[in-house]
């Protein structure tokens, strides 16, 4: 990592794709914008907003868009009640692209100079840089907005950090937290927050997200529009599949889970094998997302058969249930142990489809 880049570095970013501070456009969540413009020109700005939806649809752009907006209009009454992108040319939003604003805190996973890589959650001593955030004379004067990306990531030391700030809350100051998985945080912080929650975006709004970005401005519509459907919605995910061929990923996923008879190891090892390099992050970390999105329909296919069961075949119905439900928790457990521990990812998709080929 270099100086130049730091500002703008984060431990899942793509590349070729702006960060969500560089992407000047909203799609799919400008009501959700514009209620909050509109609350803060109200005079009656709740100090903590939590924003959750799935991973990748737009909810860190959405809160630095907000955060240029508050930043550009200090006095509340004489804000306007709806977004208004300012022009390419607006000096706050250039500084808030770079970076660089002094009344604005991202805070996200941080990068570890020891171990040269990024650290896997994000730590006390991020969301403790609050202090010096909130609690000296500020570079500029009017509000200040912090982003806490995401309340995934917090750890039981930050957790807590953030919840005493959520408790005592400086004045003129605003805490956007972002969630991909609100029901994970603290109870008491999701009740000190107002809630906002953001839908995946559809089809056409992906396909538009997209062509706002230079590296897609001239791609297929139909091969967007194909890794779109397997996307759940989510912008970041529809990129990866894209560039990462996710649909033959997925095809390959499904043959190996399904094929009858005794598993083509052979197949899942050769799988395994291209996966678990440390180059191959982002096509892991994809792979792992299509697992998740195959045992969902599996689990949800069960808890629809389920409901046209007599009693007696219920019970057999629900421990096929429970099986698929254990495989992805399993799963999902094993890969933040392996991440955790810097631990052999063949290994997670060796068990993976050795769990689910006992449940056929």
């Amino acid at each position: 990592m270099t100086d130049d880049v730091s500002n703008l570095a984060a431990w899942d970013r793509i590349d070729g794709i702006p960060d969500p501070l560089e992407t000047r456009s909203v799609v799919g969540h400008e009501c959700t914008l514009d209620q909050l413009c509109e609350r803060y020109a109200s005079g009656k700005m709740h100090h903590a907003w939590l924003l959750s939806g799935p991973k990748g649809i737009g909810k860190a752009t959405l809160a630095a868009r907000f955060a240029g907006q508050v930043l550009r209009n200090p006095e509340p009454e004489k804000a306007p009640k709806n977004y208004i992108q300012p022009p390419e040319t607006d000096a706050i939003e250039g500084r808030i692209i770079r970076g660089a604003h002094p009344n604005l805190l991202l805070m996200r996973r941080p990068w570890n100079e020891r171990d040269k890589k990024w650290r896997s959650d994000l730590t006390v001593d991020e969301i403790r840089r609050t202090i010096s955030f909130f609690g000296t004379s500020s570079a500029e004067s009017g509000w200040r907005v912090a982003i806490v990306d995401t309340a995934d990531d917090l750890n039981a030391s930050s957790a807590n950090a953030l919840l005493k700030i959520l408790e005592e809350p400086p004045a003129n100051t605003i805490l956007l937290i972002l969630a991909n998985l609100p029901g994970r945080s603290l109870s008491t912080i999701r009740s000190r927050c107002q809630r906002l929650a953001l839908k995946a975006l559809d089809e056409d709004q992906i396909v538009e997200a997209l062509r706002a970005i230079p590296m897609f401005s001239d791609s297929d519509e139909n091969e967007l529009r194909q890794a779109a459907k397997l996307s759940g919605g989510s912008v970041r995910r529809t990129i990866l599949i894209h560039t990462e061929n996710g649909v033959e990923l997925d095809e390959r996923l499904r043959t190996l889970a399904e094929k009858n008879g005794q598993p083509d190891w052979s197949a899942i090892h050769k799988l395994a094998g291209e996966l678990s390099p440390a180059n191959r992050n982002e096509r892991y970390r994809l792979f792992l997302d299509l697992t998740h999105d195959y045992l969902s329909q599996k689990i949800r296919l069960n808890a629809r058969s389920d409901s046209d069961q007599s009693h007696v075949e219920f019970s057999t119905d629900i421990s096929e249930l429970a099986g698929w439900t254990d495989v992805w928790e399993k799963t999902r457990h094993s890969a933040e142990q392996t991440d955790a521990y810097n631990l052999d990812r063949k290994q997670v998709i060796l068990n993976l489809f050795s769990a689910i080929h006992e449940l056929a």
